[in-house]
Parts: structure tokens; sequence; C-alpha cells
């Protein structure tokens, strides 16, 4: 038996609570736009979750917990590929970390991507009675109370943390030492070993390899506690006049439906003139008039494979390693978004593409513009 619905309807705790009540075993899979989260049941507690969102995977939450760095997660993912086996299992047989923290980390993990949903504004769900994967899965126990317990409370804090932080492109700087008891949370610590005065929460997110609430959070309550201060180098200009602009023409004419149809077909006429860039703003803004739009994610879907074969077919291939092309006088002059300045600072010579899409917290499509970007550019040569 399905079970499906919108969490607009049914809010993420009033439907983890049915679950819970209900003792259910199956599969609960909740989208939110390019997002696909799925929480297992047995008997009415959590015993796995799994989430396409490469900041959710294991390799990035160890990283966000400062139990492995970047060199140490390539390598147990090459001996992945080799063997097939679980990367948590891998890094317990390389001595990376016990079996005991494993299992702490595997259970965190679980929760905060739970949580993570208590804070979209919309979604759809899909509960498949009786049905749980046949791969192998490291079994949890998480109590639904707690989660449900803990998901309004990040709600409510999140509204809080919106009144100080308005947007992700706030730089923090510390202003004063932080006592060491402000730095006992592995995950903290590493968002504030992170703070250098020059990156945004955007950058932080990424550095850090945490969760936007997590650095948020951490960011509201030092600023708060005056650790931090918050600059704004956005600079907002005002046009003296309306400028007629084909990819951002207002609607008002049109319906929804006709809006997200029009965006659609604009982004299939820049896919076919291979401005890719466009394409995905014009399919960002349908996505988000309608996240969960069938006819969005189909368009969504096709446009990021179209790319990364075309990208590839252009030489971009996963064994291909980039190296910077231009000296770092002329790099520092750049603008560069969080994603493409991460992305860069991680290329070293010797890393190939494929490497560095599986150690990043961006999804592959987005990664593989990137750095088609730099090399058109001239910014990055592929040998």
């Amino acid at each position: 038996m399905s079970v499906s619905g919108n969490l607009k309807t049914m809010l993420p705790g009033d439907l983890l609570q049915w679950l819970s009540l209900g003792q259910k075993t199956g599969t609960l899979c909740v989208r939110n736009k390019g997002t696909e989260k799925k929480i297992f049941f047995r008997n009415g507690r959590v015993i796995s979750s799994a989430s396409n969102d490469p900041r959710e995977y294991l390799g990035q939450f160890l990283m966000s917990h400062g139990y492995i760095t970047e060199p140490e997660l390539m390598k147990a993912m090459e001996v992945q590929a080799q063997s097939r086996i679980l990367l948590g299992k891998i890094l317990v047989m390389i001595d990376v970390i016990t079996e005991e923290d494993l299992q702490r980390l595997m259970r965190l993990k679980a929760e905060e991507e739970i949580y993570d949903i208590f804070l979209w504004n919309e979604g759809d769900f899909e509960f498949a009675d009786d049905e749980l994967p046949q791969m192998e899965m490291i079994p949890l126990q998480v109590d639904v109370t707690g989660l449900i317990m803990e998901g309004t409370r990040r709600v409510d804090e999140w509204n809080r943390i919106h009144t100080l932080i308005g947007h992700e492109g706030l730089i923090p700087t510390l202003v004063k030492e932080l006592p060491p008891e402000e730095l006992e949370d592995d995950a903290q610590r590493m968002v504030i070993n992170a703070i250098d005065g020059k990156r945004s929460l955007a950058e932080l997110v990424l550095e850090s390899r945490s969760s936007s609430f997590n650095v948020s959070s951490t960011v509201f309550h030092l600023t708060r506690e005056g650790y931090v201060k918050l600059t704004d180098p956005t600079i907002v200009v005002l046009p003296t006049a309306a400028k007629s602009d084909p990819d951002s023409a207002p609607f008002e004419e049109f319906s929804e439906d006709d809006e997200i149809v029009s965006l659609i077909a604009r982004a299939q006429q820049s896919m076919r003139g291979r401005e890719y860039e466009k394409a995905q703003r014009l399919l960002k803004a349908a996505e988000n008039l309608d996240p969960n739009h069938q006819r969005v994610r189909n368009a969504i879907k096709g446009a990021e494979a179209a790319i990364l074969s075309d990208l590839r077919g252009q030489g971009l291939h996963d064994s291909k390693v980039p190296r910077v092309a231009k000296p770092l006088e002329e790099i520092t002059q750049m603008n560069f978004t969080p994603n493409e300045g991460f992305m860069l600072s991680r290329i070293n010579g010797q890393w190939d593409l494929g490497s560095l899409i599986k150690i990043s917290p961006i999804r592959e499509p987005d990664a593989m513009l990137i750095f088609y970007k730099l090399w058109r550019d001239g910014i990055i040569a592929l040998e």
C-alpha cells in the first residue's frame, strides 16, 4: 500500500508521528526541487536514511565533523570503487574512524537529514508500505518523538536566525577569542575554524561541509554573544528606469502554468544553442514557481543529462586532470561564485575531474558546468 501527499497539507512532524503511531514498516520518500530523501522505518522507528544531496553523503558528513580529510576520503573512495564495500566499513578498516564513532555519526547523520525536511517550505512525499531496500545498511534505531521535538525547535530557531541573517552573502569575522567551551561541538568547531573574515556564509557552508542551518545557527549565536561581527558586501543598485530584459520580463498576463511552459521552452532553446548557464537560470526560475511540477522535474533531469553528455563530448572526461592556467595574482582579482571558488581552490594538478567531483559537496551537473566555464574562460587547462 502506498500513501502520498504534500508537506503543505501534512507537516513533517505530523507525517512522522503518523508513521510512528501506526508502527509502520516501509520507505518514506520526500522530494523538494532536485533533492530526494528516503527514510526507512521498521515498526514505527527509523532504522536508516539516504539522500541524493552530495552535502549529506557520509564522506561529507564525516569531514564536517573533523573525522576525515579530503585526501583520506579520496583514498577510501578509490578502495570502494575496487571492492564495492560500504564506505563506512572501509574507513573503519583503514583505521580512519572507530566502529563506535561510525555508528554514532551514522545515527547523527540520519537525524540531521530528517531535521532538514522540517525547514522545507514545500515538498511531496510518498510512503511505500513494507518496502525496504535490498542493499546492505548499517542498522540504526532512532526515536521518532525526539526527531519531531528537535525538528520543531529548529523551525522556531530558523525564524529567529532570519531576524539577524537575511541572506548567505554576509561575511562573519571573529572579533575576540573564543573560550574553549565554545569549541566542544565538532560541527560547530569546523564552522568556526573556517571563519576568516573573507568567506561568506555560503562559502562557509561549502568549506565546512556543514548544513546552512548549522552554519547560520553557529554564526547567529556567536554574533549575539559578541564574538563575531557581520558585514554585508552586497551593493544594491536601484535602476533609474526599468530596462527590458527578456530573461526577467514579467509574466502577469500568463497563469503560473503558462509561465512554466514558457520558461521551459526558452530553456530548451538555450540548450540547443549550448547556452547552458542561461538554460539553468530559466529552469531554476521555473522550479521556483513550482518545485514539484512534473514537467519541470523532467526538463531539469533531461537538461542535466544532455549537458553532462555534451561536456564529456567536448573533452571534459572524469580522467582529465585540471591545472590552474592563469597567475594567482590575476585570479585573485576575479569574481567567482562560492561554488566556483570552492572547486577552483581544490585544483592541485594531481586530482582528476572525477575525483574532485566525488569529494565535493556540489552536485555533478553543477560541478561539471563550473569546470566547463573555468576551462572555456582559460582559467584552467585540462591534461
